[in-house]
């Protein structure tokens, strides 16, 4: 017998409340902590250089004199709003040119899929590193972003373009078209419950491969390194040899705050995803 989860159980439940937790504890410290901060946490040489963690500095401090615990949020932030972007740019285009392309004529259709499949063949990551390169000077965050959404959308729209191509064969859908129902009510009762499901998939693994990237190419010196990301506080943290002068809070404190964002965000689109179509059976429109 099909049954419905009851909202709030749902919320309650630990394997949910346990990573929304932490999800919206670093967001609060990401975005709303900075803005009480009078000093730019960047700059070089406010705080004594090279601490270990103690009562005074909570996170420890770098060779460059630079407050973990003020530097950690601004680095997290940017490094957030950068896939944020990336992946709001990537949604767009790939699930506008894969449904064209599932929609469209023969010709459109092979138009759209050629330009797809180049973009797939497209070495990623060191496109992303040239481009940073030689606009290093020019960079910002919301750029970063941008760029690498409009990179980064490739396989996304082939994985759409297949769904949407096959969900059209399916005998249901011919049924809710022949039984007169309206396109919008077949779009809500018989698309989204399995598009919206790859959405949510999609903005995920998005956000993290550029985070992946981005933190890459900061490690490499790629990027502009006068922005404060957690790649380039990586990077700075191996270029003063953190780990040889026994400074491991340097790499470690951004290291583990990028993990538990990543992994809160994956475990609650799991969570939703049980909640809204294993479990709860919801019913469209």
């Amino acid at each position: 017998m099909a049954y419905v989860y009851r909202f709030k159980e749902f919320v309650l439940k630990p394997s949910f409340l346990l990573p929304l937790s932490i999800f919206i504890g670093i967001l609060i410290y990401s975005f709303i902590f900075p803005q009480t901060i009078a000093i730019n946490p960047g700059r070089w040489y406010y705080a004594p250089p090279a601490l270990p963690p103690s009562s005074k500095y909570l996170f420890g401090t770098t060779s460059m004199g630079q407050d973990l615990f003020l530097l950690v949020p601004l680095a997290l932030r940017n490094t957030i709003v950068i896939s944020f972007v990336a992946a709001v740019i990537s949604v767009l285009i790939a699930w506008s040119v894969g449904s064209i392309a599932a929609l469209s004529l023969s010709i459109v259709r092979v138009v759209l899929l050629t330009l797809t499949d180049v973009i797939c063949v497209l070495p990623g990551l060191p496109l992303l590193m040239v481009i940073f390169y030689i606009w290093r000077d020019f960079l910002t965050i919301p750029l970063i972003g941008i760029i690498m959404g409009l990179i980064g959308w490739g396989f996304p729209a082939r994985a759409i373009y297949s769904i949407i191509s096959s969900l059209r064969q399916r005998t249901f859908i011919y049924t809710s078209y022949f039984s007169g129902l309206a396109i919008y009510k077949i779009i809500v009762k018989d698309f989204a419950p399995y598009l919206l499901r790859y959405l949510m998939i999609n903005v995920v693994g998005t956000m993290t491969w550029a985070i992946g990237n981005e933190v890459t190419a900061s490690i490499f010196g790629a990027m502009k390194m006068e922005e404060v990301t957690i790649g380039t506080t990586i990077h700075w943290a191996m270029y003063y040899q953190a780990i040889l002068l026994g400074l491991w809070w340097w790499l470690a404190i951004p290291v583990v705050f990028l993990v538990m964002f990543v992994l809160s965000l994956y475990v609650l689109m799991v969570e939703i995803d049980k909640y809204l179509f294993a479990r709860a059976r919801v019913t469209w429109g």
